[in-house]
């Protein structure tokens, strides 16, 4: 048994030995913060055309009422095609007489076959008018061999089985018509004709009215449609346009420090279709809508731009730059790395904490902070770049930072600096997008159903929300979000 004082220093030594073994196997790593580098612009927003619609009508009543006075297209001919004024004490051979004119239906119209269709004369074939056609329609009713005045009543159609059908004589117009650069409408009598229809199954027949009466019974009618159609041409839809475009010029705020600017361009429209006696249309305002950030930008101070007769793109398409900060990124960053282990053999680390940081240059730092068999802290720098597929923001080219690089090199152990230490972090450093695409949906939404003017409410939908780009600033990761859907305009209460 040894003495007690040299059992106490064999213990000492013991103990020193072990202590000094510890500090030779342990690495402190704590290089310093790599320079901010200088900033960037952001990379430029993708041009997506947007359309805001909203409907505009014009009345065809004064168009109609001039087509149906008997001063602008008579009602009355006789055979020689001239119309009648005076019919007292003259006798005609032959007596036609015309109803009003009425709109018939633009799909009605359509439907119909090419022999039942107005059908141009021979010097209109080959020319095609530009625009819709307002089909007009009017039922004659021809006596003839009869005195001036014309019958009390009309005969009754006869659909039995006796071998004289009754037949539907029509004088048929159609108007070509479309909008001016001018928001003014413009109409051209694009054809006349008579036909006639059996009237008890609807089927083409012969017209009835000899040829000669047929042909100056229309030029008659043609003659007078285009004096009617002077007051189609008085009709503007300006002042509706131009009141949507003074709305949408302005800046609308969402927030205090949010601000949708619509970036107005162009003005287009759909072309017309029939309601009753009005013609209905659907212009769309060609938009280049983003959501900005700070202080109110400034108001578009275009005028309003000529109409474009091209189709406009359909949807609605918000673009913003939605910022999330850094603190909240590397909690989530941390969240995912603490704990985390890497062992090389007989050696490890063990994560503590990880934070990221802007770097400039469209780049981020990721401060990873360790205990164990080496303690401190590592820098790690990369590229922010969105997965469309994921929607998740992934950090590429990860690598140590050069100063980083160089500690571990020179004062680091081997083995640290040969570990799965980077593809940790590159597979954990994956940064979902939920806030910035959540704060895009409640942004958007503030758009819809509210107000702009006393006289122009919106309404519509947000069919969906994705994130499309990603930018590092030094003050905020930049996720680059574009909200998809639809929004019209109700214009003084009238969808």
């Amino acid at each position: 048994m040894l003495p007690p004082l040299r059992h106490k220093a064999l213990i000492a030594l013991s103990i020193t030995v072990s202590l000094t073994g510890c500090l030779a196997k342990e690495h402190v790593l704590r290089p310093p913060s790599p320079m901010i580098l200088p900033s960037t612009p952001p990379p430029l927003s993708p041009v997506v055309e947007s359309s805001i619609s909203f409907p505009v009508q014009i009345n065809l009543t004064r168009f109609l009422n001039a087509a149906n006075d008997e001063n602008v297209v008579p009602k009355t001919f006789d055979q020689s095609g001239i119309p009648i004024k005076h019919s007292k004490g003259a006798e005609r051979r032959y007596y036609v007489e015309r109803d009003d004119f009425a709109i018939a239906r633009s799909d009605a119209y359509q439907s119909m076959s090419p022999d039942q269709r107005v059908m141009p004369r021979d010097w209109w074939k080959g020319i095609d008018l530009p625009g819709t056609r307002l089909p007009l329609t009017a039922d004659l009713h021809s006596y003839p061999n009869t005195h001036a005045q014309p019958p009390a009543g009309r005969v009754p159609v006869d659909c039995g089985t006796g071998h004289e059908r009754a037949k539907r004589t029509m004088v048929n117009g159609s108007i070509a018509i479309e909008m001016t650069p001018n928001y003014s409408l413009s109409g051209t009598v694009a054809d006349v004709a008579v036909s006639a229809m059996d009237a008890c199954n609807s089927r083409v027949a012969t017209v009835d009215l000899p040829q000669e009466v047929k042909n100056r019974l229309t030029d008659s009618v043609r003659e007078g449609l285009n004096q009617a159609v002077a007051h189609l041409n008085t009709s503007t839809i300006r002042t509706q346009v131009d009141e949507v475009w003074n709305g949408l010029r302005a800046p609308i705020q969402l927030e205090p420090n949010s601000w949708l600017q619509f970036n107005i361009d162009k003005i287009k429209h759909n072309g017309f279709s029939i309601g009753g006696q009005r013609l209905d249309d659907t212009i769309h305002v060609v938009a280049n809508p983003v959501i900005v950030f700070g202080p109110e930008p400034p108001a578009i101070t275009a005028g309003l731009p000529q109409l474009d007769t091209q189709l406009a793109s359909p949807g609605y398409h918000v673009v913003a730059d939605i910022p999330l900060d850094y603190a909240s990124l590397s909690q989530s960053l941390a969240g995912r790395l603490q704990g985390k282990r890497i062992a090389v053999k007989g050696d490890f680390i063990l994560i503590t904490d990880a934070s990221i940081f802007g770097l400039g240059g469209n780049q981020v730092l990721l401060k990873i902070v360790f205990t164990g068999d080496a303690i401190g802290h590592l820098y790690f720098v990369g590229k922010p770049e969105m997965n469309a597929l994921t929607q998740t923001v992934q950090i590429s080219g990860l690598r140590l930072d050069a100063a980083t690089e160089q500690l571990l090199q020179k004062d680091g152990p081997d083995w640290l600096y040969r570990s799965s230490l980077q593809d940790l972090i590159g597979g954990e450093a994956l940064l979902g997008m939920t806030p910035a695409i959540d704060r895009m949906r409640d942004l958007t939404t503030k758009v819809l159903n509210r107000a702009l003017t006393p006289t122009i409410t919106t309404y519509g939908t947000v069919a969906s929300v994705q994130g499309i780009g990603v930018f590092a600033d030094v003050n905020a990761l930049y996720v680059r979000v574009m909200s998809d859907g639809s929004v019209n305009l109700k214009v003084d209460g009238k969808q």
